[in-house]
């Protein structure tokens, strides 16, 4: 397996709980940061593994009402936070709060309500609630007990030294947001972002029942500034066998990236995969299930990039940026990769279209013809325009199996991808002796309008595009099969230009472009739905 690069951490948050020493490291802290010489407010820098530290400690008030044992002058229990920042971007915060039995509201008396007892019982201990960034979450666990140590000594004052330092519970201790990135150069990230693996896994997902995506676009600052692609766990498991989790697959670049300077990493964007509990039905993960969820995200990370063909190896592609925290380095274990989903449903539904259609009478043939034409349409209006009995008609559709849906007498394909290719086979040599198109061209008279090899023709199939006539021979509908859109400032293609493109090769051929200038073209938009305009009000001074 060829090498891969290492992803690094960029946001991490979770919360720890131990049981082993009771309260003990909260009331030991508490003691020596409230009253002389910290007054509850403390900074101080220290070294960790030769790593330089700038802490911060201060308190905030908790939600819970004092033990009439605590000595504490205070209607609130003080709640302790620890801010650390390291080298380069790289930070780690920590709140420590007490548990015990019986915890109830300071203001109303009530219970509160939290899982401790029904987790550890009726004994005391303490909970840390952790939020990296920059640093792994395993890492940020070795700084906790290192930080808190500083303390003491910064203090002058002894405390047990194995505060902090073993395991927390591993399934108590809960985790709800991972996200790990790589640095891509702009170029490489564009192929992303600009009809790359985003809109194919969109337009793969599309007719799939049971399943949430939602594809996020903003170039309200600059074209890629965040483009976000979210992905429920159902979503996901069509995508990557045996992947679990809901997650966000996002290519950051800064809202001004040529503010900074093309040698800058920043310059770059992000390409990053987070995990969280709100695309999950709010539900976090334990502190021993973590590694699952990185190898998710890395293998997430890794497929969708190889999907877009962009190298993986980070020592010979120049595809990857190093900054403060990540390293265009190899990874140790590389992760699965697998086929990519889209072009296999493509070929898949080709084979049996054309498998299918190839085994087929002429009434079924002109079944499947007549709906990819129409979209929809009844057996009633089906047996009238071919002139069969109905049953005839039953007869053809049940011939024709996977690919068509009857419901109340209506007929349509069981997707939108199975019409569509449809609608392209009839109109190749593949679908007959006698190819559908010539037999149309004969009818209508088409070739003054369109010659084989005219302008007109080879863009057409440049940008597999498809024009329909109408039966008089004259140009009735426009269909461009890709994404377009007419916004400025856009990843996608220009609507504008296809049209201004389209109307120049009409010209070009020999056609009247006042005729077909107001022809309707019909494209798909970045949000997944059909949009349609006269070709002459989208071309720009045709």
């Amino acid at each position: 397996m060829s090498s891969q690069p290492a992803t690094t951490p960029h946001e991490s948050h979770g919360r720890w709980k131990w049981d082993d020493w009771g309260r003990g490291p909260y009331d030991a802290l508490s003691s020596v940061m409230l009253g002389p010489p910290f007054e509850g407010h403390l900074k101080l820098d220290v070294d960790v593994d030769g790593e330089p530290w700038h802490l911060e400690v201060t308190y905030s008030k908790s939600g819970f009402k004092p033990r009439p044992r605590d000595n504490i002058n205070a209607s609130r229990l003080y709640e302790w936070d620890i801010k650390g920042r390291g080298p380069g971007e790289a930070k780690a915060s920590f709140n420590i709060s007490p548990r015990f039995p019986n915890m109830r509201h300071w203001e109303t008396g009530d219970p509160v309500g939290l899982p401790w007892e029904n987790q550890f019982g009726e004994v005391d201990g303490v909970d840390v609630e952790y939020e990296p960034s920059n640093v792994e979450p395993e890492r940020a666990l070795e700084l906790l007990p290192e930080f808190y140590a500083a303390i003491f000594e910064e203090a002058g004052e002894s405390v047990y030294p194995e505060y902090f330092r073993k395991p927390p519970h591993p399934e108590y201790s809960r985790e709800w947001a991972h996200e790990r990135y790589v640095r891509m150069r702009r170029e490489w990230a564009e192929k992303l972002a600009s009809a790359g693996v985003l809109q194919k896994i969109t337009h793969h997902l599309t007719d799939m029942e049971g399943v949430i995506a939602e594809l996020k676009i903003n170039n309200k600052e600059v074209v890629n500034h965040q483009n976000r692609l979210v992905l429920d766990p159902a979503a996901v498991s069509e995508l990557l066998p045996g992947h679990t989790y809901g997650r966000k697959f996002e290519i950051y670049q800064l809202k001004d990236p040529d503010a900074v300077s093309k040698d800058h990493p920043s310059y770059h964007p992000k390409v990053e995969v987070l995990v969280n509990k709100k695309m999950n039905d709010r539900e976090a993960w334990a502190w021993a299930d973590r590694r699952e969820v990185v190898e998710e995200i890395d293998e997430t990370l890794m497929n969708f990039i190889n999907w877009d063909n962009i190298p993986l190896a980070p020592d010979a592609s120049a595809v990857y940026v190093e900054d403060d925290h990540f390293e265009a380095v190899a990874r140790d274990d590389p992760v699965e990769l697998y086929p990519d989903p889209t072009p296999r449903l493509e070929a898949k539904s080709e084979h049996l279209l054309l498998t299918t259609l190839r085994d087929l009478g002429k009434t079924p043939r002109d079944v499947a013809e007549k709906v990819s034409t129409d979209g929809g349409v009844t057996v009633d209006d089906l047996a009238d325009e071919l002139g069969k009995h109905p049953s005839t008609i039953y007869r053809a559709i049940e011939e024709l199996g996977e690919l068509l849906d009857l419901e109340n007498g209506q007929v349509s394909y069981r997707a939108r991808k199975y019409r569509e290719e449809i609608r392209a086979l009839v109109e190749s040599a593949e679908y007959g002796i006698e190819s559908y198109a010539d037999r149309i061209q004969h009818i209508m008279g088409l070739a003054d309008h369109v010659a084989e090899c005219s302008p007109f023709q080879k863009w057409l199939a440049e940008h597999g595009a498809e024009l329909e006539f109408d039966q008089e021979g004259e140009p009735k509908r426009l269909r461009i099969d890709t994404i377009l859109s007419t916004l400025k400032a856009s990843s996608f293609e220009s609507a504008q230009e296809v049209a201004r493109e389209a109307i120049e090769k009409w010209r070009h051929s020999g056609n009247d472009p006042a005729l077909f200038s107001r022809v309707p073209m019909l494209w798909r938009t970045p949000g997944g739905d059909t949009e349609s305009r006269p070709v002459g009000r989208l071309a720009p001074d045709w």
